[in-house]
């Protein structure tokens, strides 16, 4: 389970407690900016059904799904609330539908840039700066993992809801630009969540049997991982030589 693995990488009790804060504060921020992304783009575009539902806040409570957060806790990723939108509230329908589809997934893109870029100015004084403080030992490693984990997870629920797969953002985004697909559309709205657990499931499978490449969603963790050591890796170049 992605939680127990979250907790064994130390036996350091101070460090143990310092990562699931970071875990908590990390899924939490990159979940409510993608869902508030989501209200903000459409109350532009002319829709306010998600303000009035209360969904227009920073208020995590209000966008956490409790099968989601689960999920979350379980595997690594997970989803929220669903947020509520009237397309016929929109003032240019076909760009309101693409525009707000697509918010989630830029927001979570942008503050994956921003956390890399973090990652790269703090590293080395987050890594490697000695202290005989506990307190100043304990804020380390929290910045330095919320920092990782705010990479992973905003890359990872972008990347996510991607996926032309109903009822995620990417499915929405191509059903929006090609409304002639109507056999694709008919297919995803009946069996989409049925495909999502699908892949899920043979993810898991295959990679408990050694075929990882078979697992979209670790491959798409590997992928987040590198880039995240290559920014390490660039970082102590940079600033330590």
């Amino acid at each position: 389970m992605f939680i127990y693995r979250l907790m064994t990488i130390s036996d350091d009790f101070v460090a143990i407690i310092a990562v699931i804060i970071a875990f908590v504060l990390s899924a939490c921020f990159a979940i409510v900016a993608h869902e508030v992304s989501h209200a903000w783009v459409a109350k532009l575009n002319g829709d306010y059904t998600a303000e009035n539902a209360g969904r227009l806040t920073l208020n995590p409570v209000a966008h956490f799904d409790p099968i989601g957060l689960l999920m979350m806790l379980l595997v690594g990723f997970g989803w929220a609330k669903p947020v509520p939108i009237n397309p016929n509230n929109f003032t240019k329908y076909r760009r309101g539908m693409i525009t707000v589809a697509a918010a989630g997934v830029t927001a979570n893109l942008l503050l994956a840039g921003i956390f890399l870029l973090l990652l790269f100015l703090l590293q080395p004084l987050l890594l490697y700066a000695a202290s005989t403080s506990t307190a100043i030992y304990f804020l380390q490693i929290l910045v330095l993992y919320l920092i990782n984990l705010s990479i992973m997870f905003n890359f990872m629920l972008a990347l996510f809801n991607l996926l032309p797969i109903y009822p995620l953002d990417g499915y929405n985004i191509v059903a929006s630009l090609f409304p002639q697909a109507v056999g694709y559309r008919r297919f995803m709205v009946r069996y989409g969540v049925f495909v999502l657990l699908a892949l899920i499931l043979i993810g898991n499978i295959a990679s408990f049997a050694g075929f990882r490449y078979l697992n979209v969603f670790g491959l798409f963790g590997d992928v987040i991982n590198k880039l995240i050591s290559l920014v390490s890796e660039a970082s102590v170049k940079t600033f330590l030589g």
